[in-house]
């Protein structure tokens, strides 16, 4: 099917999305189609004000549309610090309402083979953030892959002079799951994490 050349770049570009196969893209160009002129047009506002106002938070890498995001505003003087990967892992946190303390979004984790070395992420202003806010605990969350594992390892070493805790998020089985069907790994996590009662 031969389509104008302005539909099929805008196909491209929904299929450079993560997670957004190029069947999907055309359906989602194709739908913005069928929308009046004036949703289009609202649409495409909204895309270039995000990219004009929105920015990292000069403290924790979150976004805002401000120079410092909400979270470090109404949490100064908080003590501990949770570090994510990406800005996004901040949700889940945030949605449940289990944890009131600053965040700092490392900006990916180590990945040799893409290229990404220390000199890549916020390391430097991680640690300069725990001394100068007298952090106690940085709180590791990074997930449990070999990259999150050796970036959380490299993050321990570079505070092993400083008086911070650091700690990870517990790994285990999730709750409602039949040990039957849970794989050789989280099980030893979960075993070698338990608790008393």
């Amino acid at each position: 099917m031969l389509e104008p050349f302005s539909l099929e770049q805008l196909v491209q570009e929904f299929a450079s999305l993560p997670g957004i196969g190029k069947k999907t893209a055309r359906r989602l160009a194709y739908h913005l189609l069928q929308k009046p002129k004036q949703d289009i047009e609202r649409f495409a506002d909204r895309l270039k004000e995000v990219s004009i106002k929105v920015r990292p938070c000069s403290k924790c890498y979150l976004y805002t549309d401000t120079e410092i995001c909400s979270v470090c505003c109404e949490r100064v003087g908080a003590k501990s610090i949770c570090v994510v990967e990406k800005p996004s892992d901040v949700l889940p946190f945030e949605r449940s309402g289990i944890y009131q303390g600053l965040y700092f979004v490392l900006g990916g984790v180590l990945s040799p083979l893409d290229g990404v070395g220390p000199e890549k992420l916020h390391l430097t202003k991680l640690v300069k953030r725990v001394q100068e806010e007298n952090i106690e605990e940085l709180i590791l969350a990074l997930g449990s892959s070999p990259e999150a594992e050796s970036t959380m390892l490299l993050i321990d070493r570079l505070m092993s002079d400083l008086p911070v805790k650091c700690t990870r998020l517990a790994r285990g089985i999730p709750m409602g799951s039949d040990l039957e069907f849970v794989d050789e790994i989280t099980m030893l996590k979960a075993f070698e994490g338990r608790n008393m009662l």
